[in-house]
């Protein structure tokens, strides 16, 4: 029980480290895309991250079996074209917008898991993840929130990336290392990208290179991408869909911070209310179960 409660308590602090790096990445990426087209960074923080790891961690490949390769497959897949909807969403709609038509996915992994196998989410986990959205709705979102054609298709890579998200809960089980999973995920995204730059991409390097956006790159290949993908299936071992969603959302929390140290944003009162609803979302989460089975033992040896 212990062991269990340990491992658990690992993939939180991995989910949250995860989060962390994500929140990050909303700066780095306005600052590569200076220099990048959006679909080349695709191609090269793939492609470099997979030769990352594969040099960082030569043995093991071979545990590469084929149940890694369809399984990464399948992930790779879906993360490529996610990330595609998102870049194209972008283009119609503005960054706050898509950070809250995004986060939704805390609603839609719990809901398509009780659709397809019938898994009724925790009442927590609902109050949760209702928290979670309106306090991201304060952080990002002005005074109203019009839909467009970018907002659509920011939906379809929410949608996309909750299915991503069941599914890397589905193989990680199955697989003999998180290491050699992300390493075939990150090639066959790659391939994706490369498919996805030649008909979306307008160019490789489109203005000269800065120290200021090589430095964006680096952050985007070795963190975004190298860590945070093995973060994200290392974690998905021994915590549950919802929670990963729940604990990866605060991407966005991470990302104000970011924005508010390196970018110069203002911090309102309302983000501030909005920092209080997310946090409120993780507590609900995390911490009310905790406190039951401590008041049960409690109970029990009363």
């Amino acid at each position: 029980m212990t062991r269990a409660l340990s491992k658990k308590a690992r993939a939180n602090l991995m989910l949250l480290a995860l989060a962390m790096i994500w929140g990050g990445c909303f700066v780095a990426a306005k600052i590569a895309m200076e220099s990048f087209d959006a679909y080349f960074i695709m191609v090269l923080r793939f492609f470099a991250g997979a030769a990352a790891l594969c040099l960082l961690f030569p043995k093991e490949r071979k545990k590469i079996d084929r149940i890694t390769v369809i399984g990464a497959s399948e992930v790779s897949l879906l993360m490529a074209v996610s990330t595609a909807f998102q870049m194209e969403g972008l283009k119609f709609t503005t960054p706050a917008n898509q950070t809250f038509i995004l986060v939704i996915y805390v609603v839609l992994v719990p809901l398509i898991r009780f659709v397809i196998a019938g898994i009724r989410p925790g009442k927590h986990m609902v109050v949760a993840a209702i928290l979670t959205v309106i306090g991201v709705g304060f952080l990002t979102l002005g005074p109203s929130l019009v839909l467009n054609r970018g907002d659509a298709l920011s939906f379809i890579m929410a949608l996309l990336f909750s299915i991503e998200i069941i599914r890397i809960d589905h193989y990680m089980p199955k697989v003999q290392s998180a290491i050699a999973f992300t390493m075939v995920q990150l090639f066959v995204a790659g391939l994706a990208s490369v498919v996805i730059f030649f008909i979306f991409g307008e160019g490789t390097v489109i203005a000269p290179v800065t120290y200021k956006t090589f430095l964006a790159m680096g952050y985007i290949v070795l963190l975004n991408t190298v860590v945070a993908f093995y973060l994200q299936n290392g974690a998905q071992r021994d915590a549950s869909p919802e929670e990963s969603a729940l604990i990866m959302s605060t991407e966005s929390l991470f990302g104000t911070f970011a924005a508010y140290f390196f970018a110069g944003e203002v911090f309102y009162p309302k983000k501030i209310l909005g920092c209080i609803l997310i946090l409120a979302g993780q507590f609900v989460s995390q911490a009310l179960p905790a406190i039951r089975k401590i008041n049960g033992k409690r109970r029990i040896s009363a």
